[in-house]
């Protein structure tokens, strides 16, 4: 299953605050196969969905009265503009030390930094904590992905934790002036946002799930990986 966990940055799933959602990207193609993953994981007593524009929202429940919300997103999107390449992000994914897909380094960096910036916010510490950890080589390899890309003129990575308006604009121009939010490109997702977003709006609730009955998919087909994550979460207490 082809997916990544975007903002994963702890050393076990038990770090994970319980406030905290999960968001995940995924190959539009295998999202029934994370549903009928999600619904596997024995410990989960109900599943419930709720669809917000490019984002579907899962809450689960769990047998220890816990709970985690997934958000599970097909695109790296904002109100219609594509933020990143979503196929290069699943495509050079890597598999961390808990047996969990996460992106490479320089798209985690990537994504941490957008969503930050174009919130209008400084990323938070325990992203910096994160990435302080890399290795030189690592950090190196991140300096000479987004730098270039963004126009960006530093001497180290951490000028880019604190909000300036400087580099939002230059983020801003940069998206602008990709491929796909261009032209016929840039319609589309317009139109396709708008569609969605008043889809959301029309069907304003949770609706229940049940995927434990879909005998279409194969249990083969499954990530043990994430069944394992979600599993273990049932850990995490509200």
């Amino acid at each position: 299953m082809n997916y990544v966990l975007l903002k994963y940055v702890y050393d076990d799933v038990i770090q994970i605050p319980s406030h905290e959602k999960l968001e995940i990207l995924i190959n539009k193609e295998d999202y029934r196969t994370l549903l009928y993953v999600i619904s596997s994981a024995k410990e989960i007593t109900r599943l419930k969905s709720k669809r917000n524009v490019h984002t579907q929202i899962v809450n689960l429940k769990f047998s220890d009265h816990s709970s985690l919300e997934l958000k599970i997103k097909i695109a790296i999107e904002r109100n219609g503009i594509i933020l990143m390449n979503s196929h290069d992000i699943l495509k050079t994914s890597i598999i961390n030390k808990q047996n969990i897909k996460v992106p490479a380094p320089r798209f985690q960096f990537e994504h941490i930094l957008l969503t930050s910036v174009l919130s209008k916010t400084d990323v938070e510490d325990r992203f910096r904590n994160y990435f302080s950890s890399f290795s030189f080589e690592t950090r190196s390899k991140i300096f000479a992905h987004i730098c270039p890309k963004y126009n960006f003129i530093l001497n180290v990575l951490d000028e880019l934790y604190t909000f300036s308006d400087s580099n939002y604009y230059k983020i801003v121009n940069v998206i602008k002036t990709q491929r796909q939010n261009k032209g016929w490109h840039y319609t589309f997702h317009k139109i396709s946002f708008v569609y969605n977003y008043l889809i959301s709006t029309l069907v304003n609730g949770w609706r229940q799930m049940d995927e434990r009955n879909n005998r279409s998919l194969n249990d083969r087909t499954a990530s043990s990986e994430l069944k394992n994550l979600l599993q273990k979460n049932a850990l995490v207490r509200n």
